[in-house]
């Protein structure tokens, strides 16, 4: 099976990481990962890259929009 006949799409890439692709999709990925050097390096820096952003915002994730940010409540009859 040639790289160019496997193409896999940077969404597929990101949607690997983020564990949302079809479990087939998967499977082939990863099949093509034990080969393909360049690709496992690639992905694990995504991996790197989206548990670094977890550890950084996750806190905050949930906090409440500060008041200067949610605007003004509509006026009703002006």
């Amino acid at each position: 099976m040639s790289n160019e006949a496997f193409a896999i799409s940077e969404e597929e890439i990101h949607a690997y990481v983020d564990g949302m692709l079809p479990d087939a999709r998967r499977a082939e990925i990863e099949q093509r990962l034990e080969h393909d050097p360049q690709l496992a390096q690639r992905i694990s820096q995504y991996y790197a890259l989206n548990h670094m952003l977890h550890a950084r915002y996750d806190r905050v994730l949930n906090e409440p929009l500060p008041s200067r940010l949610r605007g003004e409540p509509a006026r009703r009859g002006a």
